[in-house]
């Protein structure tokens, strides 16, 4: 079967999924670059067939196109298209034409309306078309299916195929001591990421328990910014580091992890550290709808999504202030949402719903 899998930029956390579709199918990736400080990790594989198709905004930026897309559908003609279900992206809309003029499946991939409370009508008929057109539409989440089914959408042509990553190495070997002082962040150093709120926050924490130290993981266009303005001895610079083991490592010492910030997958990074994900607790605002996998006091640890330092700060003495026996079991609760999540994995998944899974035999 031959499939084009198209992506505005190819990110590391998709090679899995790309060698499982590379192994059971004739795979095509149609993608662009990742600008150099994205904080992103871009690496398109060689031993597979990619097609450059870069995306650029138009409109004021309020709409994109992705160049080379319509033309290698119809010179390439595929069997299937796995496509990124961007609403702003006109070329996504002109591939549902194609492909539904071409009798070519296409498998929508994407957030749904988890981020708005309230759904203006034109946003709710453009999914509903955008559903309309694909053959089905794969869900990050399930509150990203049910917020497409509260619109209208037929139940039938949603999956869900829970947005996750496996890392090649997690703290199922590691239990924690629950006297840790680390708090790490792991994330883009960007706009919005809210770096300056959790060292302010933790300043806070220090009043009362100085030893405690933020370790920072990540790079991006803020980084040399954040550098400058916060080198106090207790905020710990690492940098990007895409080496799982030596992530696990410096989280060792850390408590919890907190994304200060609107967040997305590094929730799931931080379950499989075995650390509590402190995160804001509105989920409209959030970068992706990963951040829902928390359930607040059990895996993780929910603050108000107002006067950030000091609601994050309550937070962390909260978690620090914890009974022993408390915080080691949300911390192996975090641990087991991360299990639950790849069991069976997001690539397992997406390739049982795009129905690239060998038929079991029967006996």
């Amino acid at each position: 079967m031959k499939i084009f899998y198209i992506q505005p930029i190819l990110t590391s956390y998709r090679k899995k999924l790309i060698d499982k579709l590379h192994n059971t199918s004739d795979l095509t990736i149609l993608c662009g670059d990742a600008d150099n400080n994205s904080g992103f990790n871009s690496d398109h594989p060689t031993y597979i067939k990619t097609i450059n198709a870069p995306v650029k905004k138009i409109a004021g930026g309020h709409l994109l196109m992705q160049s080379n897309v319509l033309r290698s559908i119809r010179v390439h003609k595929p069997d299937l298209v796995l496509a990124c279900a961007n609403i702003r992206d006109i070329t996504y809309w002109g591939s549902l034409l194609l492909c539904r003029i071409m009798g070519v499946k296409v498998y929508s991939h994407g957030q749904g309306l988890y981020s708005k409370e309230h759904v203006p009508p034109l946003l709710a008929l453009l999914y509903r078309t955008a559903i309309f057109l694909s053959y089905k539409y794969i869900c990050y989440t399930p509150i990203s299916r049910d917020s497409l089914i509260s619109i209208g959408c037929p139940q039938d042509k949603l999956e869900v195929a829970d947005n996750t990553i496996k890392f090649s190495v997690d703290a199922e070997d590691f239990l924690k001591r629950g006297d840790e002082q680390g708090i790490l962040f792991v994330g883009r150093l960007r706009d919005q990421c809210g770096l300056e709120d959790l060292v302010k926050a933790v300043s806070i924490l220090r009043e009362t328990n100085s030893s405690a130290i933020l370790h920072v993981i990540g790079s991006g266009e803020l980084e040399s910014e954040y550098r400058k303005y916060h080198n106090q001895s207790w905020v710990v610079f690492h940098g990007a580091i895409y080496d799982d083991s030596k992530i696990l490592e410096i989280s060792r010492e850390c408590r919890v992890g907190c994304y200060p910030g609107n967040a997305g997958l590094s929730v799931v990074h931080y379950f499989s550290l075995r650390l509590p994900p402190v995160v804001h607790d509105d989920i409209y605002s959030h970068m992706g709808p990963e951040p829902s996998y928390i359930k607040n006091g059990i895996n993780g640890i929910t603050f108000k999504n107002i006067l950030k330092p000091q609601s994050i700060s309550e937070a962390l003495i909260h978690i620090w202030n914890m009974p022993l026996e408390k915080y080691l079991h949300m911390s192996n609760a975090s641990l087991s949402e991360y299990e639950r999540l790849n069991n069976p994995s997001m690539e397992t998944k997406m390739l049982k719903i795009l129905n690239l899974l060998p038929e079991e035999k029967t006996p």
